[in-house]
């Protein structure tokens, strides 16, 4: 969408133009730039389709916009260049009316402001030639370069030459104004330096560079300056760096060592700091690949590796680690797969046993009820409960079900465990010693996981 309407924008104002230069009986030529091979620029990729990194499209994007103000740059001079062709001729109306919609669209173009409101003063006062509009301009910008208004009366000149390029007393007064206003930069620079200020001195010495293009002392200035400002950049960055590097921040303390390599290239100190913060770095990865593995956290250790790779790591001792312990987790998962079906299997069993029990279990005798029952104790003489009557340590005896369930649960929990989910293995567990609290085994893992919870 935005192609289309970066195209139709585009051919708009050409053929403004166009239709506005075609007009002319006796055509004076419009400037000819040579071909723009690449005005146009190709937005097949404006979908970013193709575009996959984050910076990559932001890069691309700033460059679409460039374009697209190169593109309109282009368009609004051809469209001024044809109303001020207007204006010499004598359509005032004409010329305002392009040089409105030239505003419309950039309001800030400094010489269609000039050019439309010189056309509409002509054309309501015809009676006023374009000599003594010129003549009462100058006096203006006399006016304000006395008042050492120098930046307004530039402007001023300006207008003057928006409206007769080739006047020379114009052209006179701006070469003189602009040594003033260069050599006012410069002396703010001055100053500016004097006080340390490099960054400052640095933006006015600049502005008057603009003014003063071949200056030699001026351009050994900024040198200077920029040279001192690098050097200020580079001295703090090295104390941040530094900083980091002490308090044990080593990947930080290496990311501002970057910036400095950026801004001073090939320094041996930073250089050395680099070589030597990689080093650190990759064995603190190593280190601890090596406890998440003997942790039993694979997949951690094999991410520790691969980074102390990256770091410079020898890649064919890091490549072995990392094969070792992938290897080590499918033996740990094909030895948790092998306890399940043990316990599966174990169930299974367990529940046929019971199953053939309750088949050779021989039929219970029919009670009789007798009308008459003998008179006498219903208990056992001497007992006090009538639990006493049961065999010693049946009230504890637990089914074979529940026995296989509780073995189950276990499992589980053990495989909970293995996967460092400490919470879900007690709760298996604790599940295991309702269902057998003769189970042992979940006696100790509970054990253990409540110390590592602690």
């Amino acid at each position: 969408m935005k192609k289309y309407i970066l195209l139709s924008f585009v051919f708009f104002l050409a053929a403004m133009a166009l239709s506005a230069a075609s007009t002319f009986q006796r055509e004076t030529p419009v400037r000819q730039h040579g071909k723009e091979a690449g005005m146009l620029l190709d937005l097949g990729k404006i979908s970013m389709g193709t575009l996959n990194d984050v910076e990559e499209r932001k890069q691309y994007l700033s460059t679409v916009q460039l374009e697209k103000q190169r593109i309109q740059n282009y368009t609004l001079r051809m469209v001024y260049e044809n109303a001020y062709t207007l204006y010499k001729q004598g359509d005032y109306q004409r010329a305002q009316e392009m040089a409105q919609t030239i505003l419309s669209i950039d309001p800030n173009f400094k010489q269609a402001q000039t050019l439309s409101k010189q056309a509409q003063n002509m054309g309501t006062y015809g009676t006023t030639s374009e000599a003594q509009v010129i003549e009462a301009k100058f006096q203006e910008a006399a006016r304000l370069y006395d008042s050492g208004r120098l930046v307004e009366a530039n402007d001023k000149v300006n207008e003057i030459l928006t409206l007769q390029p080739g006047n020379a007393k114009a052209q006179s007064w701006k070469n003189k104004i602009d040594h003033d206003i260069a050599k006012e930069y410069s002396r703010r620079g001055d100053v500016a330096e004097k006080n340390g200020e490099h960054k400052k001195a640095l933006d006015a010495w600049y502005n008057a560079l603009l003014m003063r293009k071949d200056d030699p002392k001026l351009i050994a200035k900024i040198s200077d300056a920029e040279n001192k400002l690098r050097k200020e950049q580079v001295d703090e960055y090295m104390k941040q760096a530094l900083d980091f590097y002490n308090k044990g921040q080593y990947v930080e303390s290496y990311a501002v060592f970057e910036r400095i390599t950026k801004i001073q290239p090939g320094d041996p100190r930073v250089q050395k700091y680099m070589s030597q913060l990689k080093n650190e770095i990759a064995a603190g990865y190593y280190t601890a690949g090596n406890r998440s593995y003997n942790s039993n956290k694979f997949d951690q250790a094999i991410a520790y590796w691969n980074n102390a790779k990256k770091w410079g790591a020898d890649t064919a001792t890091m490549d072995g680690l990392i094969k070792q312990a992938r290897n080590a987790k499918e033996n740990n998962l094909r030895i948790q797969q092998q306890r399940l079906v043990q316990a599966q299997q174990a169930a299974e069993a367990a529940v046929e046993q019971e199953e053939k029990e309750q088949e050779e279990k021989p039929e219970e005798v029919e009670t009789v009820t007798v009308d008459n029952p003998v008179p006498g104790p219903s208990v056992i003489p001497g007992a006090e409960d009538p639990s006493e009557l049961l065999p010693s340590g049946a009230m504890n005896r637990v089914s074979s079900e529940a026995s296989a369930a509780s073995r189950a649960k276990y499992i589980e929990g053990l495989d909970a465990f293995n996967q460092d989910d400490y919470e879900r293995a007690r709760q298996a567990w604790i599940v295991a010693k309702q269902l057998d609290p003769g189970n042992t085994d979940a006696d100790l893992g509970l054990r253990k996981v409540e110390e590592l919870l602690k």
